[in-house]
Order: C-alpha cells, then structure tokens, then sequence
C-alpha cells in the first residue's frame, strides 16, 4: 500500500467521522419544547385552577424553575415550588384567586441543561375556591403586552456548547498533523 493511498483512506475515513458527528449532533442542539398546558392557552375555564400544569418534550429540571400565575392587577397568586414529575410541571394557585384574566409566565430548565421561557394566558369566568379574598372583582384587564412564544429560548444561553467547538478544534489539529506526516513521508520517499 503506498503512502498517497494511506494518506487519502485517512482523510476519507476522518471526514466519515465528522460527517457523522456534526450531522447527529444537530438533534442534540434542539431544546426542549411545551406540549400543552392546563389550562390551554386561550382558554376560558368556569373557576380559576388549584393548579397550572405545563407538559414538555422532555422531563425539566425542578432546579431554577419559576411559574408565576398573574392576575389582571399584576399579583401572582402561585404558591409553594414548581413541582415536576415526569414531563409534567406544576405550580399551585393559591385559593381565592378572582375571576378575570391570567397570565402565566413560565421559566424551566430543559433537560439539555438550558433555560426556556413563555407565557401563555386564560381567563376564569368565577373565583377560585375558599374565595372571599376577590370575590366580585369584576372584569379586568389583560396584562399581556407581548406573548412570548412557548418553547422559546433564553437569548443569553449559546447557540453552541463550548465543548463541541473545542472538540472541533482538536479533530482539525489532527486532520492537519495527519497531513503534515503524510507529506514528509512521501517527500522522504521520492
């Protein structure tokens, strides 16, 4: 076998290696996304919810994640931690919360790691339960100025993760070297 046949089996079987990496790498750069909510965005529900549940691709992180259930006045009437089970988030809705507008602004930790946030909104028609503290309240504004998209990412996390551009790096170092001995072999050669 001669040096110029190494030399091109090498590069062609590096370059398969790095076709297959960067090309199954791409499904891994996907953060995950919400399948539903409870309520569902939109919706109009005969008595404000014990609980917000909001459903993803993949199971979140409990750690950093915030729900906040938001009244037409501002005040949020979530109670406790986001509890996660499976796919599934949950916030509970404090009792007495008043009929009106809601918006949910949401925060998660996907399972790549990365931090994703949305909203999405309901109205209740009547109190929540054990009410009195807002019973009558009213029609009410909604506070959503600008709904964000659920599913969508934090803009400060990286596009790419440091370690894959790192790993890139050092697979082109080695593809140089490869090139560097197979030439001084072939010159060495002549």
């Amino acid at each position: 076998m001669t040096s110029k046949s190494l030399l091109g089996r090498s590069l062609a079987g590096l370059l398969t290696l790095l076709l297959v990496f960067f090309g199954t790498a791409t499904a891994a750069f996907a953060h995950d996304s919400v399948t539903e909510t409870s309520p569902s965005d939109g919706s109009t529900v005969a008595t404000v919810p014990e609980k917000i549940q909001i459903t993803m691709s993949n199971s979140p992180a409990v750690i950093g994640s915030q729900v906040l259930v938001l009244d037409a006045a501002g005040d949020n009437w979530g109670v406790g931690e986001v509890e996660v089970l499976d796919t599934i988030a949950t916030q509970a809705v404090r009792p007495g919360a008043p009929a009106g507008k809601y918006t949910v602004k949401w925060r998660l930790v996907s399972s790549d790691s990365h931090p994703i946030e949305g909203t999405f909104g309901f109205t209740a028609t009547s109190a929540g339960t054990a009410s009195g503290q807002g019973a009558g309240a009213g029609p009410v504004a909604s506070v959503q100025a600008e709904p964000e998209t659920p599913g969508e990412t934090v803009p400060d996390s990286p596009a790419v993760p440091w370690s894959i551009i790192g790993l890139a790096v050092v697979l082109v170092g080695v593809v140089v070297a490869m090139v560097v001995v197979a030439r001084r072999r072939l010159s060495s050669e002549d």
